[in-house]
Order: structure tokens, then C-alpha cells, then sequence
């Protein structure tokens, strides 16, 4: 029989980089309890919110551990083998989700409580399923949560390459919202290639931050809704360009990293814009779990349906082989560091267990 395994964070760091470590491990399969599952994980991603785990700069630590150090991971989607004789909501053969991050879904297999998981409608694609949590959510509930929007108003974000814009991008797109995207400055050939991609997903309007100053055509724009990935420099832009009353969101991950936003007088304080942070997991909570459920699974409909679509632009497809450990292994804790190296322009890589 072939053993689980996982990827735990190490206690010890790389010597050149200074960055913490992972750990490939094996391990015999877990005992069952009354109201335990076992699941065999599908899809996993790398996720810019794992490397901060891993840095130890997240609130929101992991809750598993293998051999004493945490098992890492807290999006994917997986297949139900087994479950305890006290539950009764779940059933071989579904498909699951993590029901709150720290789950550990960087491994083939776990045993959890069943509280852990959400049980969704078979997606068509596990990729899209494993992001939901950490990625398809948070678009949806920027563009449903933050300020009150409605059809023909307009939404500017920077960083329009993350996978969570192109997700805002969809569901602004569905909502007949516009959006505004600003990427980072790069050789013009390429710029065009994803200003092309990003209006076919459905965003009217893509600048480069070196573009955006002075623009006429954005300034004229009824922007309700900005979202900084970014801070600094381009978030100021995303202030000044904020119509009457206009609501500006720090993303969660910049408000971890203590980005600034340089404020003073010679912006347009006068048009009253409300400040916020967005984090998902205080987010989330302000829904039952039932409603997330039907949340999630109204994104599993809409996928399914070719509503919604995985993000265009920047994903990376990591095998995980169980039967070959020793390949798996030198493959994933190098798409790790890939992650951890914090690369503009990286890709999303999503691990696919087989």
C-alpha cells in the first residue's frame, strides 16, 4: 500500500535565502474516530497566503502536524474514502472542501473532523474547486461586500494579474459592473498580451501603473470601489481616482506585509472615501455555514455552467505522484521555493495529486 504524505513546514531555515524550509514526509494512515472522515486530497494550490504561514507573519496558524512540525496548505478540494460511524452529512465518494483555513491540505491524504469540510456538487474541474476557498471567494465577496454596487458603477484594482482580480473581473462582469485594471510595467509586447487577455475576461479598461497618471479617459470614470494589492505609490493613485464617497480596500495580504499609503494634503480628501481592510477569514464568518456552503456551490454552478472561468492568466499545473515519493518530493519543495522567492509576475502553481 502506498503511504501518505505531506509537506510540513521545517523547523530549520535555508542557509543562503535565510527562508523557512519544507519537509516531504510519509507517515501510516491515522485511526478513524465517530466523527472523523478520511479524505484523499485532488488539487492543492501554493497559495501567496501559505507563504506567509510559512513565514510565520499569518494570524492564523496551522491546526495539524506530522512528526511535531505543521503540516502546510490551506486551500484544495478532495474525495471523501471513509467516515466514522457518527457522521451521517457526508459520504464516500463526495467532494470536499476546507470549511476554515490551517486544514493542511498539502498532503495525499488526511483524518479530520468532519466540521473541517464543506461538501460541494461535483466540479467539472478540480483546479477550479481547490481555489474557491482562497481565491474564487474573496473576488466574490470584494465586489459583493465592500460598498453597496450597482449596475454601471466602476471598479479599480491594481495588481490585475492576481488570480483573485481576474476572479473580481467575473463577478463585476456578471453584475454588469466595469472594472479597471492596472498592472506593473513590463516590455510593451507582452503588456499588450495580457491588456488583450484580461479584456477578454471581461475588465473595459487596462493600464500600466506608468499609464494611469493623468489619464483622461479613467479620471472621467464613477469609480465606487478601488482595491490595492499593492500599497504605496500605485494605492495613492487609487484614492485620488475614487469618486464622491468612494470606498478604497487594503487586501488582507498587503495590510499582513504593513504596507503604507502615503497620504497628505494635495489628495482629494474632500470627496469622503471610506478606508478598509478586506481579510477573508473574518469575512467569511459573517456568513453561516450553511450559507457558505451555498455560497460555494453557487461557484460550482456557475462554473459548470461557463459563467465563471479559472484565471486566464498565470496558472501552474505541480504533479504529485504517491507511487514516485522521491520525484514528488524534489518537484514540489521547488515549486515552494519558486513561491517563496516572490517573483513579479509569478504563476499561481496548483499541486494535482494522481
Amino acid at each position: 500500500m502506498v503511504q501518505a504524505q505531506a509537506l510540513t513546514k521545517s523547523m530549520q531555515t535555508d542557509e543562503d535565502t535565510g527562508l523557512p524550509l519544507v519537509t516531504f514526509q510519509e507517515s501510516g494512515r491515522e485511526s478513524l474516530g465517530p466523527r472523523d472522515v478520511l479524505i484523499r486530497f485532488l488539487a492543492a494550490p501554493i497559495n501567496p497566503l501559505d507563504i506567509l504561514v510559512l513565514a510565520d507573519v499569518y494570524t492564523t496558524k496551522p491546526h495539524h502536524y506530522l512528526r511535531g512540525e505543521p503540516i502546510m496548505g490551506y486551500d484544495g478540494v478532495g474525495e471523501i474514502v471513509l467516515r466514522g460511524a457518527a457522521v451521517s452529512d457526508v459520504s464516500p465518494g463526495d467532494i470536499v472542501i476546507p470549511s476554515k483555513l490551517g486544514m493542511g491540505t498539502w498532503r495525499t491524504q488526511a483524518v479530520v473532523n468532519v466540521e473541517w469540510v464543506h461538501k460541494i456538487d461535483q466540479p467539472s474541474n478540480n483546479t477550479f474547486a481547490a481555489m474557491m476557498y482562497s481565491t474564487v471567494a474573496p473576488g466574490f465577496l470584494l465586489v459583493e461586500d465592500m460598498c453597496n454596487l450597482r449596475p454601471g458603477d466602476w471598479i479599480i484594482q491594481n495588481a490585475a494579474t492576481s488570480a483573485i482580480a481576474q476572479m473580481v473581473v467575473q463577478f463585476a462582469r456578471l453584475r454588469n459592473i466595469h472594472t479597471i485594471g492596472i498592472i506593473r510595467d513590463r516590455d510593451v509586447a507582452e503588456a499588450e498580451s495580457v491588456k488583450q487577455t484580461l479584456h477578454q475576461l471581461g475588465s473595459e479598461i487596462v493600464l500600466t501603473e506608468s499609464e494611469v497618471e493623468g489619464n483622461a479617459e479613467i479620471g472621467s470614470k464613477p469609480v465606487k470601489l478601488a482595491l490595492d494589492c499593492v500599497s504605496g505609490t500605485s494605492a495613492r493613485r487609487l484614492v485620488d481616482l475614487l469618486s464622491t464617497g468612494g470606498t478604497f480596500v487594503q487586501l488582507g495580504l498587503v495590510a499582513e506585509r504593513q504596507g503604507q499609503l502615503p497620504l497628505d494634503a494635495t489628495n482629494r480628501s474632500g470627496h469622503t472615501p471610506t478606508f478598509k481592510t478586506f481579510r477573508s477569514k473574518p469575512q467569511m464568518a459573517l456568513k453561516s455555514r450553511e450559507e457558505q456552503a451555498h455560497m460555494f456551490n453557487g461557484f460550482v454552478a456557475q462554473f459548470n455552467a461557463g459563467e465563471l472561468v479559472l484565471p486566464p492568466l498565470g496558472l501552474e499545473t505541480i504533479l504529485w505522484n504517491s507511487r514516485e515519493p522521491e520525484v514528488s518530493s524534489e518537484r514540489i519543495v521547488k515549486a515552494v521555493k519558486r513561491a517563496q522567492s516572490g517573483r513579479l509576475g509569478q504563476r499561481k502553481q496548483v499541486m494535482i495529486f494522481i
